[in-house]
């Protein structure tokens, strides 16, 4: 089915979890991430700390949990950035974790089950 972005934007980051898509970031949208299926969306999660285009995002399953990551990109001036957040999925706030050796962006990614 076709539907609209609740917010546009463009430059995010997509992240594949089942049946629907996590969005993190973008133009107009530096801090949000919203998840939407083939009806549109379904629900925004905890608003990333740190503002981001262009950066990389992902995956991974710790005992069980997915957990979100984001990684570089560029901020609201345009800075490129080396920081990276994650969130555990349930959880109420992303948290900072280790920075990259450099700050990168239009990078490729991978989500790991």
């Amino acid at each position: 089915g076709n539907f609209s972005l609740v917010q546009s934007t463009n430059n995010a980051c997509a992240i594949a979890d089942k049946d629907s898509t996590i969005i993190t970031g973008g133009e107009y949208t530096m801090k949000v991430v919203a998840r939407y299926n083939l009806q549109g969306h379904v629900e925004n999660l905890p608003d990333m700390t740190q503002g981001r285009i262009i950066h990389g995002c992902g995956s991974y399953h710790s005992g069980g949990t997915m957990v979100l990551v984001v990684a570089g990109g560029l901020d609201d001036d345009y800075n490129p950035l080396s920081s990276t957040e994650q969130l555990t999925m349930g959880g109420t706030a992303w948290t900072t974790a280790k920075i990259l050796p450099r700050t990168l962006y239009e990078m490729a990614t991978v989500s790991m089950n």
